[in-house]
């Protein structure tokens, strides 16, 4: 490992660059994998005043991208109006659905707002997409929704969340993605909590596997389809993320955080430790005086190999996977492979 994997990653913005807001529990979908757990709208989900007056708070606070997802954020009747003072408070917004159901005037009513991304799921091919999400022929509906989008000029985000049933044709899932008219793919790492269990989940060894798999369908594609992720341990495999000197790996508490429909402030929309409610106090003082998200931001935190890694500034581990699996904040991320992370040397590209 070259050294400069230790340099940088120091940077620890004040108020997180990006914040997702849970904007319903409302889902016409029952994923086995929904980290919200959504089903059915609850009685206390903030009311349109109240997500506009977030919304100021954010804005003030220095968010600059908001992205609105749920359960199903489409549900809401509200949206155009919440979008379009988000865009007026000068945020780039973007909204996440299952992708179930697009109708043209909907998706141009998002395009005349201006809505900055459309993400859209679709968990592996069509086998594996609607065995996790009890429904079958959602793929091909995602497809449909696919194509109204991009008809009326919206870009559009796949996410693909890697689990059990759909590790094991990844490449063949990008191949046939790469021919649709996507901008970006999004590979999400599975966590085990909301409705997600452990029997979704991957052995320890197979994450490396996947990590490695995701850098090297990125470079190949590269220039036909763009390809992301959020697994923390890019740093480890991939050239072009170790010569990003902002790069700081896990960005619960730091560069993100998350709202959920009842305005609770969580660090990561995986890590269901709250922080506060914004019903209570502002956005700005939870976040500023919230001694997790403070404890969260200095890596010095850390335990076991985490703690001792010697790229814990660039990477740190995922903090909602090592809570869903140890139920600590801080513990050792279990799926990360160096067996002495105090050794910086002991890393292979």
């Amino acid at each position: 490992m070259r050294s400069d994997l230790t340099t940088g990653g120091g940077f620890r913005p004040d108020m997180p660059f990006h914040m997702v807001w849970l904007a319903t529990d409302a889902c016409t979908a029952r994923c086995l994998h929904c980290s919200s757990n959504s089903a059915k709208r609850k009685s206390d989900e903030l009311a349109t005043p109240e997500v506009i007056d977030l919304i100021d708070q954010l804005a003030a606070a220095g968010v600059v991208d908001f992205g609105i997802s749920g359960g199903e954020p489409l549900i809401r009747r509200d949206l155009f109006e919440i979008i379009a003072h988000a865009k007026l408070r000068g945020m780039s917004v973007g909204v996440a659905s299952n992708g179930a159901k697009l109708p043209e005037r909907v998706a141009r009513k998002l395009a005349d707002l201006g809505l900055n991304r459309l993400q859209v799921s679709l968990d592996g091919l069509p086998h594996a997409h609607d065995a996790l999400r009890l429904w079958p022929g959602l793929f091909d509906r995602v497809l449909i929704s696919i194509a109204t989008a991009r008809q009326v000029g919206l870009r559009v985000h796949v996410c693909c969340t890697i689990n059990r049933l759909n590790v094991d044709h990844l490449e063949a899932f990008v191949e046939r993605l790469a021919g649709f008219d996507v901008q970006r793919l999004n590979f999400s790492r599975y966590v085990p909590t909301g409705r997600g269990t452990d029997s979704l989940d991957l052995t320890d060894d197979e994450w490396r596997f996947v990590i490695e798999t995701t850098s090297r369908l990125k470079a190949h594609y590269k220039g036909r389809l763009e390809i992301v992720s959020h697994l923390a341990q890019q740093i480890l495999v991939d050239d072009e993320v170790t010569e990003m000197p902002g790069f700081i790996g896990c960005q619960a508490g730091r560069g993100q955080g998350c709202i959920t429909a009842n305005g609770t402030v969580l660090p990561c929309v995986l890590l269901p430790v709250a922080v506060g409610n914004v019903r209570q106090a502002t956005f700005a003082s939870i976040w500023s005086t919230s001694p997790i998200i403070r404890s969260l931001q200095d890596r010095d935190n850390l335990e076991g190999r985490c703690g001792s890694c010697a790229v814990r500034s660039r990477c740190g581990g995922c903090r909602a996977v090592a809570f869903a699996k140890t139920r600590r904040l801080f513990a050792a991320d279990p799926r990360c492979w160096l067996p002495d992370r105090r050794a910086v040397g002991c890393v292979q590209h």
